[in-house]
């Protein structure tokens, strides 16, 4: 075998265990990950007036903060995300933003032209969710379930491989119907 075969053989590897290392810690993370709070039917503050509609839809939670550095950083990818979700019948696309400042978020939002859906957080929904830091995406089935919890980027790879394993493996699947409930 060609060195250069050799070569890509052991950084394919070397990749692909990085790859199945952290889709298994977003997994294993997730399941301790039981929010009483249902982002189902919040209003959001961007756009105003409109609520959320994640009934029956595989579903990208991202928590950031308008003060974070890696949540601006990684602003460009998380619109990108937010805008190939948008419009699809089986996804959906929300934000939480940590702060009570609605008029701080409003010019971040109008500073940044950020059209994704943003609900304004409390400290109550930031400890049900678990929130420990910022960017935290989770990834929840077409039931409410949270599938996979990831704090940090996350690269389209790892979340395209994440929203198919929730949509697939778990939105149809008999005992995936717990949801979260209401308070």
């Amino acid at each position: 075998m060609k060195n250069s075969t050799k070569t890509a053989f052991k950084y394919g590897g070397a990749i692909a265990l990085l790859l199945s290392a952290t889709f298994f810690l977003a997994w294993f993370r997730a399941l301790d990950t039981k929010p009483v709070v249902d982002l189902n039917g919040m209003e959001f503050s961007f756009p105003s007036g409109q609520k959320a509609n994640l009934e029956g839809k595989t579903t990208v939670v991202y928590f950031w903060a308008t003060w974070c550095g890696v949540c601006s950083n990684s602003l460009p990818l998380v619109k990108w995300y937010a805008s190939l979700l948008e419009g699809r019948e089986s996804f959906a696309f929300i934000s939480v933003e940590e702060g009570d400042n609605p008029s701080l978020l409003n010019q971040y939002l109008q500073k940044k032209e950020i059209q994704f859906p943003v609900i304004q957080g409390n400290p109550i929904l930031l400890r049900d969710w678990g929130i420990g830091g910022y960017p935290t995406f989770y990834i929840l089935d077409s039931h409410g379930k949270v599938r996979f919890a990831e704090s940090g980027i996350m690269s389209p790879f790892g979340l395209a491989l994440r929203l198919f394993s929730a949509r697939f493996f778990w939105s149809h699947s008999p005992g995936s119907t717990e949801s979260v409930s209401q308070p």
